[in-house]
């Protein structure tokens, strides 16, 4: 089973995120999730199988994502909130889909992908795609970005596998429910510190905080935490899911973003809170070392 924090489920605050329609939704433990197609649990050998799976199709864009990272023509377009697009994140999403879909055990799963939206067969496992995170890394070339890949429960409510590939450091981070967290196949962990004063702490890019209407709470960890850095993007979830960062806060980020950190997180022994962003159909993550995790939602009343 995961190990997320019982204070974590307890605080009265939100129940693991559900997604739907492109929406973010937070559950009460008073309500019940959308309806979707019933199905049987997933037993642990089928969990395994969609987890090598999830794995393959992260990795499969990696050398085309490559080839364009190098690319000193690159064309890079700007969608409507402003984030960059390429040809590469477009790529990449077909041809994770084009490989789940060919999969007898994925067929029938709907798909939500950040490029291409949601394939709404009502079914009761949905895979959540982010192709490229961190684009505004790939395009200036910095190579701190990867791919990320979830697979969800819509009736359970649940995350079951997440997975984020580095293209270029060559390193995969994959986790399912009750089956531990890895990166390349060896098992890692959530830091073990508990002192804010002494412990990395990660956040997204200010901007994000600004999106989320949350500038202060930057401000707030600015004056507390003396080693604040900021690791946007998946590499971050990485750094925190390998005990590298005790903590990480990250506001106004996509559901795709969020889902495979929250099995990774709790997979490696970590605590993630959520709650709804300021910036609509976003939400903030706060995640890592459950201590840590414990301070800092007391700190910015996360």
């Amino acid at each position: 089973m995961g190990h997320g924090s019982p204070r974590a489920q307890g605080r009265g605050l939100l129940r693991p995120l559900f997604i739907s329609h492109e929406r973010v939704l937070f559950l009460s433990d008073a309500e019940e999730p959308p309806q979707a197609v019933r199905g049987n649990l997933m037993d642990t050998q089928t969990l395994e199988r969609l987890l090598a799976l999830s794995i393959r199709a992260a990795q499969s864009p990696a050398e085309r994502m490559l080839t364009h990272f190098a690319d000193q023509r690159l064309s890079v377009e700007s969608k409507t909130d402003g984030s960059p697009v390429t040809v590469a994140d477009r790529e990449a999403e077909t041809m994770i889909r084009t490989l789940l879909r060919q999969d007898p055990l994925s067929t029938d799963m709907d798909v939500l992908g950040e490029e291409f939206g949601r394939t709404d067969k009502n079914a009761q496992y949905q895979w959540l795609i982010d192709p490229l995170d961190g684009t505004r890394s790939f395009v200036n070339r910095i190579p701190l970005f990867g791919t990320i890949l979830a697979l969800q429960d819509r009736v359970a409510d649940k995350a079951l596998i997440g997975v984020i590939h580095l293209p270029v450091l060559n390193m995969t981070y994959s986790a399912a429910r009750g089956l531990g967290c890895f990166c390349n196949g060896r098992p890692v962990s959530v830091s073990q510190d508990t002192r804010l004063d002494t412990s990395l702490i990660a956040t997204g890019d200010v901007a994000q905080f600004v999106s989320a209407g949350c500038e202060s709470l930057f401000h707030r960890l600015a004056d507390t935490c003396r080693y604040l850095r900021g690791y946007p993007d998946c590499f971050g979830h990485t750094l925190v899911v390998s005990g590298s960062v005790g903590a990480m806060i990250d506001p106004a980020i996509n559901p795709w973003e969020a889902v495979a950190a929250q099995v990774l997180v709790e997979e490696a022994g970590g605590t993630m809170l959520t709650r709804p962003s300021m910036n609509p159909e976003k939400m903030d993550v706060l995640f890592g070392s459950p201590a840590l995790v414990e301070e800092l939602a007391t700190l910015v009343a996360f």
